[in-house]
């Protein structure tokens, strides 16, 4: 007959105190599993104790997650590892699991637990007393405890290994409930501290923080230690909001929205630990805590978004701006050319009136009349200018050379009380630019300047070399490349903020009524636009304005070489000369047909290109063609050019226009030498116009 033993546990209630000290001591899972198996190896005065997971039948493999021995029963190679399931633990887990009750495996077991007892003597137990272990979280687990010296019977051990086991399977679900908390919270931390925006909690009622992330205290420029518990909110921010409220105001009513379950989502002004102010939007909701008033505040840094929206805005603005621009255009070129020719009409006819009156009285009332209609035509010129749809003429200039030659009239012009400090930059590069253009542009500003200051001033005209390039910010909207900036700066009334906006509008003007067209700014704007440059202009009132013109350099300009004066051009010599002269509108064409003839030239009108075309071959020949460039009929004036010199390659021609948008000068059919008028036109400047191009060219 087997001898054995019996297991003698010590005292029931003690023991489940010491279980029970040893759980709520302990600080995690794993804490309570060696601590609870070590009062377990004492209490039933064996050689192992262990638990296992997880204890379920249809298991392929166990962990051994826990274990205490005494030295000679270690089971470090099957702890911590995947150990597979044969048929004799599959015995043991279908034995103990489903059942609150402890399973002894011992000499006086059943015949059916004789597979599970087979089961531990394969890790060297000669008894073993077993019990499934169910936590609220997961799955079940296995305790069991081990006699490896002698083979032990367990009758009076079942009952108390029971409660102890059932201790453990409550100190199980308490500690994965924690285990499970905690790494929730680290998830939860984790990915908090690692967000973009700030993050912070905020105890209502206190009015401080009470954690905040690493992105809150880089927003506010302090350490996490001085801002929790430190600085309310407010603290942290101007006086006013940018919509004019007090900030504590409109925090408390936001507060209080979010307390009501409402998730307000804002922007905010804070400003940091070194006085900088930063544009936030907030996302504001009630954070779960019923014991406090705790509010989840979400801050989004949203500089660069303002940044952005501001530069959308000035686009959106430009944009505006060049569809106002394209309206006018249209206007101005649609209406430009007929009210030019009815200007011709004008013009032509009042000249030649002043050679048939001779009293004074009629004389001052045409030179007024006449006085009239140019500045009808300069109002014209000031539209297509601002639409950049006048004709330019661009030269290779050196606005050093200008400004010199406009000193004297300046200083002539303007009010003693004014002082003039002209400031020509060195070196300067030349620049591509229409002569008359940029005089009128640089007169433009100057007598802005002289209107500004009624009482005197300082009036400043200074030129100087710069450099754009992509990596230095953008004052004004240029593409890379060197420029030529001119500024005018005065020490006026100044512009008031909303205005400066506006001043390149057409018709806009801070002058009183009847002072000033308005164009004068826009025509500026709209030259410096067409030319492929900008303008700049800074004022502030009670202190002057500032404006810049920036123009780019000339393109094919070789270093070392002087900026040619222009040439006046000579009268023609004399003798008669024909001449072709196609024009549309009948009464330009018969005042400007007159002119010509009462100088001696013989003249042939024609009502269009078409005719002219068939008149040059049937009366012919002609020394110059002078034709208006919108015609009606298949040849216009470049293409009437152009058929007339396949027959007279050196035919000279003086184009008529009074809208040229579509003409380029680089229009095959005009020439470098080709001259252009346009309308009204004086009868002085026809004249010039025409002699010039019949005068012999040199060589």
């Amino acid at each position: 007959m087997t001898k054995y033993t019996r297991c003698v546990p010590k005292d029931a209630l003690p023991s489940l105190d010491r279980v029970n000290t040893a759980i709520i001591n302990s600080r995690s899972v794993e804490d309570m599993l060696s601590r609870a198996l070590a009062e377990i190896l004492d209490i039933f005065d064996c050689d192992r104790a262990m638990v296992t997971f997880p204890c379920i039948p249809e298991a392929t493999s166990v962990q051994i997650r826990a274990a205490v021995t005494r030295p000679g029963y270690e089971l470090d190679s099957f702890i911590g590892r995947d150990n597979p399931i044969d048929e004799n633990n599959r015995g043991f887990l279908n034995k103990i699991s489903g059942s609150d009750l402890a399973v002894r495996f011992d000499p006086l077991c059943n015949a059916s637990e004789q597979q599970g007892s087979l089961a531990c003597r394969q890790l060297g137990a000669l008894s073993q007393l077993a019990m499934q272990l169910c936590p609220t979280i997961g799955l079940p687990w296995a305790l069991s405890f081990h006699h490896c010296t002698a083979p032990v019977v367990y009758d009076r051990a079942t009952e108390l290994f029971t409660a102890i086991g059932s201790r453990i399977a409550d100190g199980l679900t308490t500690h994965l409930t924690l285990q499970r908390l905690r790494e929730s919270e680290q998830r939860y931390r984790a990915l908090v501290d690692s967000a973009a925006e700030a993050i912070v909690i905020l105890d209502a009622e206190a009015v401080c923080f009470v954690d905040a992330n690493p992105a809150a205290t880089r927003l506010y420029g302090l350490p996490a230690e001085k801002l929790v518990n430190g600085p309310s909110p407010f603290d942290l921010s101007p006086e006013f909001q940018p919509d004019g409220r007090r900030s504590v105001d409109k925090g408390m009513a936001l507060i209080m929205e979010a307390l009501a379950g409402r998730a307000p989502i804002f922007e905010w002004m804070h400003r940091r630990a070194d006085g900088t102010e930063v544009p936030c939007e907030i996302s504001l909701v009630r954070f779960p805590d019923p014991s406090r008033q705790l509010l989840r505040a979400s801050i989004t840094d949203i500089t660069e978004r303002k940044a952005a929206e501001r530069h959308r805005a000035g686009l959106e603005t430009r944009l505006a701006q060049a569809q106002r621009l394209e309206t006018v255009g249209q206007m101005t070129g649609g209406v430009a050319h007929d009210f030019n020719n009815l200007l011709s009409v004008i013009l032509g006819n009042l000249e030649l009136l002043q050679d048939n009156f001779e009293g004074a009285d009629q004389q001052d009332m045409i030179e007024k009349a006449i006085h009239a209609t140019l500045r009808g035509a300069d109002l014209t010129r000031k539209m297509l200018s601002y639409a950049r749809r006048a004709p330019l003429d661009p030269t290779v200039l050196d606005l050093n050379v200008t400004l010199s030659e406009m000193d004297n009239w300046m200083r002539r012009t303007l009010p003693a009380n004014i002082d003039i400090d002209l400031q020509l930059g060195p070196r300067l590069w030349p620049v591509e630019a229409d002569r008359a253009s940029t005089e009128s542009a640089i007169l433009n500003l100057i007598i802005n300047a002289r209107d500004a200051m009624p009482r005197g001033g300082a009036l400043t005209v200074k030129t100087a070399n710069t450099v754009f390039d992509d990596r230095q910010p953008k004052s004004v909207d240029l593409s890379p490349g060197t420029y030529v900036v001119l500024t005018v700066r005065d020490t006026g009334t100044g512009i008031p903020e909303n205005d400066v906006e506006r001043v390149f509008e057409p018709f806009f003007t801070t002058k009183d009524p009847g002072e000033s067209s308005g164009l004068g700014l826009s025509m500026v704007h709209g030259f410096m636009n067409q030319t492929g440059g900008a303008v700049r202009i800074t004022s502030e009132p009670g202190r002057g304005t500032s404006v810049s013109l920036f123009f780019p350099t000339a393109s094919n300009f070789v270093a070392g070489t002087e900026l040619a004066p222009p040439v006046r051009p000579a009268d023609a010599p004399g003798g008669p000369h024909r001449l072709l002269f196609a024009e549309d509108q009948k009464e330009v064409a018969e005042i400007l047909v007159r002119i010509l003839r009462s100088e001696g030239f013989e003249v042939v009108a024609a009502p269009d290109g078409d005719t002219a075309f068939q008149q040059y071959f049937a009366n012919g020949p002609f020394d110059l063609l002078v034709t208006d460039i919108m015609m009606p009929g298949t040849l216009q004036g470049p293409a009437l050019a152009r058929a007339l010199r396949e027959a007279k390659p050196d035919l000279p021609v003086v184009f008529l226009s009074g809208y040229a948008s579509g003409v380029k000068r680089k229009d095959s059919a005009l020439r470098e030498e080709d001259i252009r008028v346009m309308k009204p036109v004086t009868r002085a400047r026809l004249l010039d116009a025409v002699r010039t191009a019949l005068k012999p060219k040199a060589g």
